[in-house]
């Protein structure tokens, strides 16, 4: 049974960084395709249940016989298998879906717009009306494919079927250790503790919109009125999109992360059409080949998502070389999104925005406070996506799923959702929980940083020290792990939204 675990590892490595390739390409704008297909076919024992057994298998040796390290990898590994057997059981789907949206012609008014077209402009549209025509052709057009959209959501609960799991949570909380019991009931309290201080700054921003705008239950604020307000366009003046990168590398080379990684990290900023609207990394080869594909538009969110990415390539380009491949290349997907969250929570910091972006006082504590209401919101709506993905994943797409879609959306952010964007936001293979529990981990990180280096420990190279050596681990430990080990506690959702809210309410 050890043969399809030695034949995963031996090629693994190759398979990543085909699989990335062909995502750099397609982000960049250099393929109009992405032919994920012929890649699974090419590695099929990644996604065959055998192969999943034999790593259960070799998994309970290993415990058996209490060789952690060996424990970590094939835990590491088994969850691999696991979310390739189900890419390869939705790839036919998957590709359809993008196909589909790729040709999808929107009628708005009197325009036709390609799917991703409306859909980047919705938050930038500045007329109402218009705004509201362009959420209401997207989410029929979704509503309409909400066949196609389902049998790709379908492929989780054929995934858990044939690895033996009694549902699809439950396969990932046994490889993955998500514990969603108890991470639900955090995602319930933390919509609880948050709920007054996000409806309150909600009123102020919906009016910055449009003057008139209220929140649910008595207004009528829908979601594109809030998706225009976390745009923030009254801040485009103070975020140009020709200061983003100076601001940015200024800040790395500061703070001794070199932007390029001595090689590392490559940065396409080449504009191109067909190119992605935000930036995207892609782990060619970890941690030697990072591709950091940039569109450079202007706007808070525009740093917020520059930051972010930032953060997975200077975490990447630092992972140990002489690690197992399972440990360079896997890991608790968490554990990177929170060093993304913790360089994107630097719009946090007044200093920054003062040092790097040259902000007036007055406008750096206004800044903050929008960073703070934009992380808050992104916080609540996950804790509301997450009670509705594991309902999703156990239950299956079905009508009655899209009320329940919008019945969470419309408590967690009190504005009317579309029901029609019920299949399309969704996170695969339960996203959702890495990003809820990524956010408590930041929110200890930080902590960490602030009491051991200061407040400003985003310029000191002792603080950037003690990051890489967490960065060199890879995937060796897990955020609760991590964690414990810089807090001597473990995570606490509801901690990172208080956190937020005490920034709200200064």
């Amino acid at each position: 049974m050890d043969r399809p675990v030695h034949s995963v590892r031996a090629r693994l490595d190759d398979f990543l960084a085909e699989l990335a390739t062909l995502h750099y390409r397609h982000a960049a704008g250099l393929s109009a395709e992405l032919p994920v297909q012929p890649l699974h076919a090419s590695f099929p024992e990644l996604s065959d249940p055998d192969t999943f057994a034999a790593a259960t298998e070799a998994l309970e040796k290993a415990r058996a016989r209490n060789d952690s390290l060996a424990v970590r990898r094939l835990q590491l590994l088994r969850e691999r298998v696991a979310g390739q057997v189900e890419e390869a059981l939705a790839t036919r789907d998957a590709e359809a879906v993008a196909k589909l949206e790729a040709q999808a012609q929107l009628s708005v008014d009197d325009q036709s717009l390609g799917f991703g077209e409306a859909l980047a402009q919705l938050p930038r549209e500045t007329v109402r009306r218009r705004r509201a025509l362009l959420e209401r052709a997207v989410g029929n057009f979704l509503w309409s494919e909400r066949g196609r959209y389902g049998s790709r959501r379908e492929a989780a609960l054929r995934t858990a079927e044939r690895l033996g799991a009694k549902s699809y949570p439950q396969l990932y909380q046994d490889v993955a250790g998500l514990a969603f019991d108890k991470l639900s009931e955090a995602a319930e309290e933390t919509l609880r503790r948050t709920e007054d201080a996000y409806r309150d700054v909600l009123g102020y921003v919906l009016r910055k919109v449009e003057p008139t705008l209220r929140p649910l239950p008595g207004g009528e604020a829908r979601r594109h009125d809030l998706q225009a307000a976390l745009h923030a366009p009254w801040m485009d003046a103070f975020f140009r999109r020709e200061d983003l990168m100076p601001a940015v590398t200024r800040w790395l080379n500061e703070w001794n992360f070199p932007p390029a990684a001595e090689g590392r990290i490559r940065v396409d900023d080449e504009p191109r059409p067909g190119k992605a609207r935000r930036p995207i990394v892609a782990a060619v080869r970890v941690p030697g080949e990072v591709r950091l594909v940039l569109p450079l538009e202007g706007g808070m969110d525009a740093l917020g998502s520059l930051l972010h990415e930032w953060g997975h390539a200077q975490h990447l380009a630092h992972v140990s070389e002489t690690a197992s491949v399972e440990l360079r290349r896997l890991g608790d997907a968490s554990v990177t999104e929170a060093y993304a969250a913790l360089t994107e929570r630097l719009l946090l910091s007044a200093e920054w925005l003062k040092r790097y972006l040259r902000l007036p006082s007055s406008t750096a504590g206004d800044a903050v406070r929008l960073a703070a209401f934009q992380a808050l919101t992104v916080m609540r709506r996950h804790c509301a996506k997450l009670s509705y993905e594991l309902s999703l994943f156990s239950r299956g797409p079905s009508e009655e799923r899209a009320e329940e879609y919008a019945t969470g959306q419309r408590r967690a952010l009190f504005v009317e959702p579309h029901p029609g964007f019920f299949l399309f936001d969704v996170d695969s293979q339960l996203y959702s929980a890495r990003y809820l529990r990524a956010w408590a981990l930041e929110a200890r990180l930080t902590a960490r940083l602030m009491e051991r280096f200061n407040e400003d420990f985003w310029r000191n190279p002792s603080a950037s020290t003690w990051l890489k050596g967490l960065f060199a681990r890879g995937g060796t430990d897990d955020a609760e792990a991590i964690s414990t080990e810089v807090s001597g506690t473990g995570l606490s959702l509801p901690e990172a939204g208080a956190r937020l809210v005490a920034i709200l309410n200064e």
